[in-house]
């Protein structure tokens, strides 16, 4: 142990300075507790000081979770060997963190340039997120109006054990730990007069939601409801931004103990002394200073967070440039300039010439990572490599995504596709490196700058602050198309199992023109409670004409999802098309993602464009008022139609016809209060007698109302939360089983059941062990599907096992040991029972 410690340090010695080091690395190894040789960990450990006690961190790297651009949010990770922090939390975070395996156990501060939702709407998955991997205080920095948002959000956002509180960020103000101290730099703008709203709040939309929509999960009876929820709806928060000027705390450096020898320091304490930067005093009276026996100290590195929304900032900035004159090249200490600067700013604020003077008052050495639109890759992923394997299956039905256009894919895909159907891996024509150099290779555009000192961010970008190591892209997060289709062509009897399914979808497909057959199906989330790498929270799209479309929930990340599926030029097209969106209920896993769809379509199209109709439930309002009211104006963006006036009688709004809708209804069910079902008759464009009916069950157990609402649908849509031996947990939780959902389609006689609503369980495929039925299918998220296609859907599902056999196989081991804990169990309670049987 002894000679490899001595050789760790490689340095040369006399024999004399070797056999001083190692009497001394001997001698620090014992302990007078009896065994020599051998380190006490008690008295390791100093008086005081646990495990948990923080200390100045070794290792500290900035990491970019989210690069801002193609619906993504902007979001950075600080980790240390101890502490977490993020700055701003837009939609995705927790998915993208969770696909990442961004560990969020330690996470405790979280710091927001401001209150708008692209910075927040992240926080209420995230919060439930970090609560289940144990945190239980989680501090919010950030504009004033924290604690009201969360307040606000109490209802459909439930934090049993995680405490949260707010702290208002004031001018100058600092916040200070073990790690770092953090000041805050407010860059003000006077407050706006709100604006005329065309969906106007009467006194009885504003009737205060204390609903507890978790008490048949949680066990609470509703005779006993949850403390009143008192919000204050007439204060105007003001537009506050904040910049944070963040500095490490300084760290002693290494001790060198080959030059501790050599200045006679005894083992013991006076080493430790020496390692926390204290001079000593030896025996005979010799001084050793620290300095003379430790490596150079590390004063601590500046790095800064700068987001400015809007032009109407610029000023505020440009009269607060004397803050940051302490951390530019006008530093009066080398070490006071800042390292990086992380820009949230939008590109078109950036590209201004107050901002590019900004930016070029700091050394050439910073640099700026800049996280908005200008990127073009979201990072997940994991949506990519699922799509191109699930394309294999069928390109129009998983038509591959479009977020990043300018991958060369075309080559590759074809070679996919032969009638032979060779993985790329075995082609005799083309290798899979060949086909990977076919593609735009992510090292072209990774470092894409401006006037040469701009870099452009993606996720998984970090920034290594201690020890200082820089810029680094080594684990970026990047598209591999290759490797995609290399994995499902490697899986045992894919190959074959494609190809039989090739030939069956050959025979069953009805040709029509896919074009012009409406209505289209296209599922953008299909899993339950929180966001999976591969299935995003509820949302539904139907386009019902060629010019129409409405959404049918809209959970966290919608926005994001249309992004990649449609690609940004599309996907802006489609907002001017959407004409409706329906919510079923208020769990926040089916309206959180509302008010970004809202702000990015008025954003876009401008405040002229006509209000979207929104169908919900009516006590949606408490929670849209406050955020009118207090953050920013939402009220002209919606007009809102109360889902239980659909359930007296259906809704016929001369805007339907234009949509291509003939009429809605709606009914009550059997989830959580003020959850409904809804019934839509479409026109057929290509035969105008015949009407198309589908039926959406949002969440409920089974429910006969829903039975009597969809009778006769053409297509039901029904959430399969639970496989069915877990039926007594969907009961509990007022949610369907996958037999429990086919069996709703058969009782309403509907031609079709697609199932969706997944359980997070079953990230890539249900658990069905039967065959499919000839009506029923399984969604994916970014699957589109028309009416003459679903017969295809069944077809689907042997293949999709092998493709997802992996994963299956996991689930079939689950599967067995918990029956084998319930047998276990019921014969426990069987001897019990014979041990308290009396004898005769």
């Amino acid at each position: 142990m002894i000679k490899l410690l001595t050789s760790h340090f490689r340095f040369k010695s006399t024999a004399s300075q070797t056999y001083n080091l190692n009497r001394l690395l001997l001698n620090m190894s014992r302990k007078n507790d009896g065994n020599p040789g051998r380190s006490s960990p008690k008295r390791q450990q100093p008086p005081g000081k646990d495990k948990g006690t923080k200390y100045c961190p070794g290792t500290v790297t900035l990491q970019i979770l989210g690069c801002g651009g193609s619906g993504s949010p902007g979001a950075v990770y600080l980790f240390t060997d101890q502490s977490r922090y993020l700055f701003n939390c837009g939609e995705g975070t927790q998915r993208l963190a969770h696909e990442h395996k961004t560990k969020l156990s330690r996470l405790e501060h979280i710091f927001l340039t401001r209150t708008s939702w692209e910075r927040i709407g992240g926080l209420p998955g995230l919060s439930l997120t970090v609560q289940d991997a144990g945190v239980r205080n989680l501090t919010l920095h950030g504009p004033p109006g924290l604690d009201e948002i969360f307040k606000a959000m109490r209802r459909f956002v439930i934090l049993k054990n995680l405490k949260v509180d707010a702290e208002t960020c004031e001018e100058r103000g600092v916040y200070e730990d073990e790690v770092m101290t953090v000041q805050y730099i407010l860059i003000d703008k006077k407050p706006v007069k709100m604006l005329e709203s065309s969906y106007k709040w009467s006194l009885s939309d504003l009737e205060l939601d204390n609903t507890d929509y978790y008490e048949y999960e949680n066990g609470r009876n509703s005779d006993s409801p949850s403390p009143p929820l008192v919000l204050d709806y007439n204060k105007r928060e003001e537009n506050v931004v904040i910049c944070y000027i963040c500095k490490l705390k300084p760290k002693p450096g290494a001790l060198n103990l080959e030059k501790c020898v050599d200045k006679g320091v005894p083992p013991g304490p006076l080493l430790g002394q020496l390692k926390n930067g204290k001079d000593i005093t030896l025996p005979d009276g010799t001084v050793v200073t620290a300095e003379e026996v430790t490596a150079p100290s590390d004063p601590g590195p500046v790095f800064i967070f700068i987001d400015i929304p809007s032009v109407e900032y610029l000023t505020y900035l440009k009269d607060k440039k004397y803050i940051f004159r302490e951390y530019n090249s006008n530093a009066s200490v080398d070490h006071n300039a800042a390292l990086c600067v992380v820009h949230f700013s939008p590109a078109e604020i950036v590209n201004t010439e107050i901002y590019d003077d900004f930016m070029g008052d700091f050394p050439a050495s910073t640099k700026h990572l800049v996280l908005n639109g200008s990127n073009k890759f979201s990072g997940y992923t994991a949506a990519h490599r699922i799509q191109w394997q699930l394309n294999q299956i069928d390109e129009n039905i998983f038509p591959l995504l479009k977020e990043c256009p300018d991958l060369k894919c075309d080559k590759l895909h074809i070679s996919c596709k032969t009638m032979k159907f060779t993985p790329p891996s075995e082609s005799s024509d083309t290798s899979t490196e060949e086909l990977a150099a076919q593609t735009d290779s992510p090292e072209e555009k990774r470092d894409v700058c401006q006037d040469g000192y701009i870099d452009l961010t993606n996720s998984l970008t970090a920034y290594h602050l201690r020890p200082l190591k820089g810029l680094d892209r080594s684990n970026e997060a990047i598209l591999d198309p290759a490797s995609y289709l290399e994995e499902a062509y490697k899986i045992n009897n894919f190959n074959e199992s494609l190809e039989l399914l090739k030939q069956e979808m050959a025979k069953a497909r009805v040709h029509k023109n896919r074009e012009t057959e409406f209505p289209k199906i296209l599922f953008l989330g299909t899993g339950s409670c929180i966001p999976n790498k591969t299935r995003n929270v509820s949302s539904i799209l139907i386009h019902s004409s060629p010019d129409a479309c409405i959404l049918l929930d809209c959970g966290e990340g919608t926005w994001g999802q249309m992004i990649r599926f449609y690609g940004e030029e599309e996907a802006t097209d489609l907002l001017a098309k959407l004409k409706l969106i329906y919510i079923s209920h208020l769990h926040a896993d089916h309206h959180i993602g509302l008010i970004n769809i809202l702000n990015t379509r008025r954003d876009i199209l401008g405040k002229t464009v006509e209000p979207i109709i929104l169908l919900a439930p009516k006590q949606i309002n408490a929670w849209l008022y406050f955020y009118n009211q207090r953050i920013e104006p939402i009220g002209d963006t919606f007009t809102l139609v109360s889902n239980d006036t659909l359930v007296q009688a259906p809704y016929t709004n001369p805007a339907l016809s234009q949509m291509g809708i003939k009429s809605i209804s709606t009914c009550l069910v059997r989830h959580c209060p003020f959850a409904y079902g809804i019934a839509i008759h479409f026109n057929n464009p290509q035969d105008p007698s015949d009407l198309i009916k589908i039926t959406y069950s949002g969440d409920t157990a089974p429910c006969d109302d829903l039975v009597n609402l969809g009778n006769n649908s053409t297509l039901l849509l029904h959430e399969a939360t639970m496989e069915d031996e877990l039926v007594e947990e969907a009961r509990r939780k007022r949610h369907s089983t996958v037999s429990e959902a086919i069996e709703q389609g058969r009782k309403m006689n509907a031609k079709y059941t697609i199932l969706t609503h997944f359980s997070q369980r079953y990230a890539k495929i249900p658990r069905i062990n039967t065959a499919l039925a000839e009506n029923v299918g399984v969604a994916f998220d970014n699957m589109e599907v028309t009416i003459s296609e679903l017969n295809l859907l069944h077809l689907m599902y042997p293949t999709l096992k092998i493709l997802f056999s992996e994963h299956f196989e996991e689930m079939e081991q689950k599967a067995l040991k918990r029956s084998m804990k319930l047998e276990r169990k019921k014969q426990q309670l069987q001897e019990q029972g014979v041990a308290k049987c009396p004898t005769r």
